[in-house]
């Protein structure tokens, strides 16, 4: 025998009956969501940056073009450029310098 609580939904000559009882769950714990970050990983410090409004529409721009954003842009852009300077700018000052 159905009971009236067990159905679900009836259309189309179409019966959708539930197996279990209907439950609703709420679960609410500490360790929900992305884990903490430690403090050496978390990203608090601003660092001050004047751009003009023709560079600011730019990187946005890019950003979105790339999926990601601007802050993003700026410090994996920051990062291959000094990478970039200590192997090869060093070497050219000293080729130079000879």
């Amino acid at each position: 025998m159905i009971h009236a609580s067990e159905v679900l939904q009836s259309t189309g000559g179409c019966l959708l009956i539930c197996l279990t009882r209907c439950v609703d769950v709420y679960t609410f714990t500490v360790d929900m969501g992305r884990p903490r970050k430690s403090e050496d990983h978390k990203r608090s410090k601003l660092f001050p940056l004047r751009l003009s409004p023709r560079e600011t529409e730019f990187f946005s721009r890019k950003a979105r073009a790339l999926g990601e954003s601007v802050a993003s842009i700026f410090r994996n852009g920051g990062m291959l450029y000094i990478q970039m300077r200590s192997k090869d700018g060093s070497q050219k000052r000293k080729e130079n310098k000879q």
